[in-house]
């Protein structure tokens, strides 16, 4: 932590294949900022109203499972390209408003995106949840806003953000059968046998996660990886069907996910009661 910095600081970066100013103009655009400002995977964006000046006011509304959540501040600065800053409050949770900052530092058609939120709030699980929150948010800002015709380094940069979200799926998968271990009693025949199969599943997710985690870490780093020669007349029948067993599946892992995160949600909703 530095001297400038308070407990209550979360910070998160990214970088955006995008100018400057494309980016600064989506976080204020509702056409734009609408599919991920806020958004979440088994969510509608159900209102997205900015007012973009200083003095003007902002609400994004995401229905989740007929609940809505509304998301309002005030914007405090606005300085094309390089800064935006606003109050936020999030009534559901938490009546306090509080501050967001965003600097850009462009970089050609290139851009890199600080996020400052000073969330009034200490506790470390929280700090985690909203750098994580934030961290989504701008992953798939990233997504929305890449240029549309990238070199191969940078279109593979670009992939990065999935894998690693997967990775870092996988590695809780293997910590939530780690922690399960705990509670199985080993006095039990079924509950030893089961020990085993969670213990073996860990390790493996684990080892996965790692993988699948370095490996995004090499794609994100190829932005600048030099344009090589390409033969057009050599892309064939084959480059074409694996190309769009990728897109299906893609489609097909959204669908699960969905799903998934609809049950687990509910789940983790419950556990937060009991």
């Amino acid at each position: 932590m530095t001297p400038s910095e308070t407990a209550s600081l979360v910070r998160v970066t990214q970088t955006f294949d995008a100018p400057a100013e494309r980016v600064f103009d989506a976080l204020l655009n509702p056409a734009l900022a609408r599919r991920f400002l806020f958004a979440t995977a088994t969510g509608e964006i159900v209102r997205c109203d900015i007012d973009a000046r200083v003095g003007g006011t902002f609400t994004i509304v995401d229905r989740r499972s007929a609940d809505d959540v509304s998301h309002s501040g005030t914007y405090l600065e606005l300085d094309r390209p390089g800064r935006i800053a606003f109050t936020l409050q999030v009534e559901k949770y938490s009546t306090d408003a509080t501050k967001v900052t965003i600097d850009i530092t462009p970089h050609g058609n290139r851009c890199d995106l600080t996020l400052t939120h000073d969330t009034t709030t200490v506790d470390a699980r929280s700090k985690k949840g909203a750098r994580e929150g934030w961290a989504g948010i701008l992953d798939i800002a990233a997504a929305v806003l890449a240029n549309e015709h990238p070199t191969c380094g940078a279109g593979v940069a670009q992939r990065a953000a999935i894998p690693a979200t997967i990775g870092d799926m996988f590695d809780a998968l293997a910590e939530t059968l780690e922690l399960h271990r705990q509670m199985l009693r080993p006095d039990d025949a079924n509950a030893r046998r089961e020990d085993e199969v969670y213990s073996d599943l860990a390790r493996r997710w684990s080892r996965i996660a790692k993988q699948v985690q370095d490996a995004a870490a090499q794609m994100a780093a190829q932005r600048d990886l030099p344009m090589g020669a390409h033969d057009e007349s050599a892309w064939g029948d084959a480059h074409h069907g694996a190309f769009a067993k990728f897109v299906t599946s893609q489609s097909h892992l959204l669908a699960l996910l969905r799903v998934a995160a609809e049950r687990d949600e509910q789940m983790l909703a419950s556990m937060a009661r009991a």
